[in-house]
């Protein structure tokens, strides 16, 4: 009888450790871009990566779309424990962690290499920050160079003033621009931009191409302006609550799948911008050149910008320390 009761807890227990060892663990991760999307393809490619390496034991469910909302509504939700994860333009970064948007800032990049010169000088201390607010950095990412849509030509900073543009709502950074640029701010969510273009309330929206083409607003403007105004950074975060929810082993496995696929989208998201623009004129949008003259314009006013902002977003002496990395890159040849 001994030998059969020994024999039964034997079992029950191998039983509870076999279904303990083998629990899988959901995590629920928002995007605001659309199924179609490169960033949504690339994140079901990480998905099934993930759960091969752990065996099952962790997965993504991602909700696509902004389905649960703007950035500000999923860092909310993030923060109270209904979502774990999520894929951030720099606004969403910059709600949680301010300094990221000295990255953004309007004319202080001029291509991928100064860009990624940029990353490389400032990342490791915004992801400190990140840990500080209680996220961890999973791995960086970008939307790409923004251009300006519009249905009237906008070619220098003169063409700028008194044009109802939209601003993502909340972004103190665009505020900042249009402030100085003399641009009407129209603000607005995310999901209200494609219906206020076709009712005329906004003239102008600035996006990058592979954005403008996803989001279905190059229907409703007739130009592009050939400008890079900035080079719109993004990134992938989970809370540190969520993080602790997996084992050592499989924490390390979701970290490094991640930063191998957010290297991933870097280059696709790059390749696809390229491409979007060539598209983008092939589907009748008209390209606005800017002289030489109004790009040094547009750069000088973009610096009162910069400092404007710090002290504001970001401390001068990490402005400061952004520029120089710039300007080394630059100066190195391009």
């Amino acid at each position: 009888m001994k030998t059969r009761l020994t024999g039964f807890f034997l079992a029950s227990f191998l039983l509870f450790f076999a279904t303990v060892s083998h629990a899988k663990t959901e995590i629920k991760m928002a995007i605001l871009a659309p199924e179609n999307s490169t960033w949504f393809t690339v994140m079901k490619q990480l998905d099934d990566e993930l759960r091969q390496k752990t065996a099952g034991r962790v997965e993504l469910k991602i909700y696509a779309g902004g389905v649960l909302g703007d950035e500000r509504d999923v860092i909310r939700k993030m923060r109270i424990g209904q979502i774990h994860a999520a894929g951030f333009t720099g606004l969403g970064l910059g709600i949680i962690n301010p300094e990221v948007r000295v990255l953004e800032l309007p004319m202080l990049v001029s291509n991928y290499k100064e860009a990624d010169a940029l990353a490389a000088a400032l990342q490791p201390r915004l992801e400190k920050g990140f840990l500080d607010k209680g996220f961890v950095l999973l791995g960086w990412a970008e939307t790409g160079f923004v251009n300006i849509f519009s249905n009237k030509p906008i070619s220098s900073r003169k063409d700028m003033d008194g044009k109802k543009m939209w601003a993502w709502e909340g972004d103190p950074l665009v505020e900042m621009m249009y402030k100085v640029f003399k641009i009407v701010p129209i603000p607005l969510p995310l999901t209200d931009v494609l219906t206020s273009l076709q009712t005329n309330l906004i003239d102008a929206v600035y996006a990058p191409p592979l954005a403008a083409i996803a989001l279905q607003w190059f229907t409703q403007t007739k130009y592009i302006t050939d400008l890079k105004l900035a080079d719109s950074t993004g990134g992938i975060l989970i809370t540190k609550k969520a993080l602790e929810m997996l084992s050592a082993s499989d924490s390390q496995i979701l970290k490094d799948v991640v930063r191998k696929y957010s290297k991933i989208l870097v280059e696709k998201t790059r390749e696809d911008n390229e491409k979007s623009y060539k598209t983008l004129l092939s589907a009748g949008l008209s390209e606005v050149k800017v002289s030489q003259k109004d790009l040094e314009m547009i750069k000088s006013t973009s610096k009162t910008v910069w400092n404007d902002l710090a002290g504001r977003l970001y401390p001068k002496a990490l402005l400061d320390e952004a520029i120089s990395a710039v300007e080394k890159a630059r100066s190195s040849g391009n």
